[in-house]
């Protein structure tokens, strides 16, 4: 399920957050609620990112952390659908578990998470998709005024 309106709501408030335009308290207080699976993976991705106990901006992000969180905002303004399985931190794995994690059985549920898809490509599931969606942005493709 795509949610077109709550997408281009999530990604100007990821993009301005992940500017340092937005404090992580503006962050979650503006970021829109949905069924679209993929809002719920990247606002619980983006979590692993700050400190909710303490307001603040995101202050220099590695490159290569950027490069990842662009590729969300391309996901958010892409009509792709979200194909992952639901799992906490997506964005962020794979994750290693402890023994207590393994007795929970995490780490199966992180392997079936794995194995859906091209992790290196999340949240797009693989990379014609993510191809699909640099050859036909949404963002750019509305003719300006």
């Amino acid at each position: 399920m795509i949610d077109i309106e709550a997408r281009k709501k999530a990604a100007e408030v990821t993009r301005r957050f992940i500017a340092g335009q937005f404090s992580n308290f503006e962050f979650e207080n503006c970021f829109p609620s949905s069924d679209d699976p993929a809002l719920y993976a990247i606002e619980d991705t983006l979590w692993c990112f700050y400190d909710d106990f303490e307001e603040h901006t995101l202050k220099s992000i590695p490159e290569e952390t950027k490069a990842l969180m662009m590729r969300w905002l391309l996901f958010l303004y892409s009509n792709e659908e979200y194909k992952w399985p639901k799992i906490s931190s997506p964005g962020v794995r794979p994750i290693k578990y402890n023994f207590l994690g393994r007795l929970l059985n995490r780490h199966n549920k992180q392997h079936e998470f794995l194995t859906s898809g091209e992790i290196e490509f999340w949240p797009f599931i693989n990379n014609e998709s993510f191809k699909s969606a640099i050859e036909n942005p949404v963002l750019l493709a509305t003719p300006m005024i």
